[in-house]
């Protein structure tokens, strides 16, 4: 399997696993200290994963089409199932590097760029996307007495070079 690919296996089941050890209430419950819940934040990781899918089947990704489902962030089960259905997408479907577009408007008072990329670029992006967001919600977690595993919130590399 190609490690980018598998590296986005990996990083999904961690999230997944992290999932299983917390509760619903934990899941939606926002953290005064930083505004916003675990919920939200992996609302926004699995949206992301689904933005990939969507582009690669039609060639463009558009970064700004979310869909800001609620149900993403307050319900933890229906999280787990998402993320589960992209961990299957990773592992039955035959991704290739191939070009594609993707967009993603920073400036809502400029036209749209839209930019050449390729999936195996894309597929780095929500690896260290995720890792950002698995950070945050390390704290989280943590804030409320909760434990995450060690290599939650690091990138591969960092992991490395602890060793």
């Amino acid at each position: 399997m190609d490690p980018i690919i598998a590296e986005n296996l990996q990083i999904l089941q961690q999230g997944i696993f992290l999932l299983e050890s917390i509760t619903n209430e934990r899941y939606k419950q926002k953290q005064e200290i930083l505004t916003s819940s675990i919920g939200e934040h992996f609302r926004h990781i699995i949206e992301h994963y689904e933005l990939f899918w969507n582009g690669f089947n039609v060639g463009h990704i558009d970064y700004d089409k979310r869909n800001r489902n609620p149900r993403l962030e307050t319900d933890r089960l229906f999280a787990i199932e998402s993320m589960e259905q992209y961990v299957s997408l990773f592992q039955t479907r035959n991704l290739k590097p191939e070009k594609i577009s993707i967009s993603q408007n920073y400036n809502p008072n400029e036209n749209v760029p839209i930019i050449p990329s390729y999936t195996n670029r894309e597929l780095l992006f929500l690896l260290s996307h995720t890792v950002h967001h698995y950070a945050i919600i390390s704290i989280l977690v943590k804030l409320d007495g909760g434990v995450v595993s060690k290599e939650f919130g690091f990138s591969p590399a960092t992991l490395f070079a602890k060793t």
